[in-house]
């Protein structure tokens, strides 16, 4: 399955490439108005299950979009 990575608070998800932009959305707008959301997500395993997230109390939610370098890694050399 193509996906990207979902990370909601400390979990780690995948979400199908077709319905990242709607995912992305979804915790926007619950983050935004402090609504709570129900997401079909997926585990590493490409295994569907819902989520259910709580925008009102969520500290963060990251959707990686693949790009490179990751946002946790620093491009050049650490002895620079």
């Amino acid at each position: 399955m193509e996906s990207k990575r979902i990370r909601i608070g400390d979990q780690m998800w995948k979400v199908g490439i077709a319905d990242a932009a709607s995912a992305e959305a979804t915790l926007e707008a619950a983050m935004t108005e402090g609504k709570a959301a129900r997401l079909t997500l997926y585990t590493g395993d490409d295994k569907p299950v819902t989520v259910l997230f709580n925008g009102k109390t969520a500290p963060l939610a990251v959707i990686d979009d693949g790009t490179v370098p990751r946002p946790t890694e620093i491009s050049g050399s650490q002895n620079s």
